[in-house]
């Protein structure tokens, strides 16, 4: 299994062009799993969101993120793939 941190909450985007390449919608999920391991939609974003990173889950070796619980729009909350968000340094984009 791999491990998750809690961090400091970051700023994060969801960006039209992060959009456009996932098709137009990235899943939120319950859990930082795959479906095939049980986790389940919670909800899907099709439009730009700001967003803030509360936890990581880390790859095998532990030091790249590849998943992060967010907290967007009115308090929703769940897990995103890290590459499905627009990193702090282009938060500001």
């Amino acid at each position: 299994m791999f491990k998750t941190q809690t961090v400091d909450p970051y700023p994060v985007r969801i960006t039209k062009t992060l959009l456009k390449k996932w098709q137009g919608e990235i899943r939120v999920w319950d859990s930082p799993q795959s479906a095939i391991e049980g986790a389940k939609v919670l909800d899907i974003i099709v439009k730009p969101t700001q967003a803030r990173v509360l936890e990581e889950q880390l790859d095998m070796f532990g030091s790249i993120p590849q998943r992060a619980r967010i907290r967007y729009s009115r308090n929703k909350e769940g897990w995103v793939i890290y590459d499905m968000i627009a990193k702090p340094k282009s938060a500001q984009d």
